[in-house]
């Protein structure tokens, strides 16, 4: 083989991302390198096991003690060592994380060619999300191939002046990993009587997460019958401001859980009726499992959800957010997404994503 090919990836959202690709590339008999950062080392080492999985490199690079540039410049370090030690001349990487940031620049330095899966999303503010958004915009200036999930995402790039020929529109390899997993667990899309939430992120931690879990007790006190299930995140900050309002009365029919396999986070979303949450990945997974999405965010990078009107975005208004609730619930038409609309592509994008990488 001329060329040698590595993925690499650093936490359990990138690895969703690129497993599809991985599964490609053992489908079609082809070399590749397997390349795992660390930066979430043992959660990720378990989604790995249960997706059959085995890194050729493990690069170990967390720290608690670690500042993000100090993380950046660990990263750098190692994926340079490893990219001469091995001769690695194609790096492919997903997302946002330090671990992208670091291979892209790794790849430039070295003349070594980049490709990016999911680029070109972008918010209107370049600390916003942070450090994610900042990650985004520099990995694009020197990626060779720019792998588009969304036909917005093409435009954005175009418009930021980058070449037609380093874009590719795909579509998310999100749908092929829902695919795969809906197919191989048999998992089957039902409404029950049940609403599925998560709210981690850093903008929500203080009042406006006080607002949201009072509109879910709220809820959940009007809607004895509807069971909430609630999968916490390990963040101890987030967990005492849950608790602290659930504290003095918390309704028998809503269940906090620990964080979830990943398995059973799609279970649990293809069982329900509704899901509310913070996460830009459910949003991406919401329209495959056929779901409506009350997004608990003040804007998106991910427009084509609310566009296809699979999402809602309701911050963390406590009014909004029950006035959207009973908008859905009592209504199939409302609670029902159809999947034809899929702003995120029809599963084939690791498929495409191959073809490029192999030319």
């Amino acid at each position: 083989m001329s060329h040698k090919i590595a993925i690499v990836y650093g936490t359990r959202p990138e690895f969703l991302k690129v497993f599809p690709l991985i599964d490609q590339f053992r489908l079609q008999n082809e070399e590749v390198f397997i390349v795992n950062t660390g930066q979430h080392d043992d959660l990720l080492t378990k989604m790995e096991e249960s997706f059959d999985v085995e890194p050729d490199f493990r690069l170990s690079v967390q720290s608690l003690d670690f500042t993000n540039s100090n993380l950046v410049a660990k990263l750098i370090n190692s994926l340079s060592d490893l990219v001469h030690k091995e001769n690695i001349t194609k790096i492919v990487a997903q997302g946002d994380t330090f671990t992208v940031l670091a291979s892209s620049i790794v790849a430039f330095m070295e003349k070594r060619r980049f490709y990016h899966i999911e680029a070109g999303l972008r918010t209107a503010d370049i600390r916003m999300p942070f450090p994610e958004e900042y990650n985004r915009r520099v990995v694009s200036l020197g990626s060779d191939v720019n792998f588009a999930p969304t036909a917005l995402s093409q435009t954005n790039l175009l418009k930021e002046g980058t070449p037609k020929d380093k874009i590719l529109l795909t579509g998310n390899t999100i749908v092929d990993m829902i695919q795969y997993i809906l197919k191989k667990e048999k998992i089957e899309i039902e409404y029950q009587n049940k609403v599925f939430i998560t709210a981690h992120r850093r903008e929500n931690i203080g009042k406006p997460l006080q607002e949201i879990s009072q509109a879910i007790k709220e809820l959940a006190t009007e809607n004895p019958k509807v069971i909430f299930e609630w999968a916490l995140h390990p963040n101890p900050n987030t967990r005492k401001i849950i608790f602290d309002v659930f504290e003095d009365k918390k309704p028998e029919n809503i269940t906090f859980t620990e964080p979830l396999p990943y398995l059973e986070t799609i279970r649990k979303m293809a069982a329900a009726k509704l899901i509310i949450s913070d996460s830009g990945g459910i949003q991406e997974e919401a329209p495959s499992l056929r779901k409506r999405v009350l997004i608990l965010r003040e804007e998106t990078e991910r427009p084509e959800v609310l566009d296809c009107n699979c999402g809602i975005l309701v911050g963390s208004d406590l009014n909004k957010i029950k006035t959207e609730f009973y908008k859905i619930w009592n209504d199939e038409n409302e609670f029902v997404f159809q999947t034809e609309k899929n702003p995120f592509g029809d599963g084939k994008a690791s498929q495409k994503i191959l073809k490029r990488l192999l030319e």
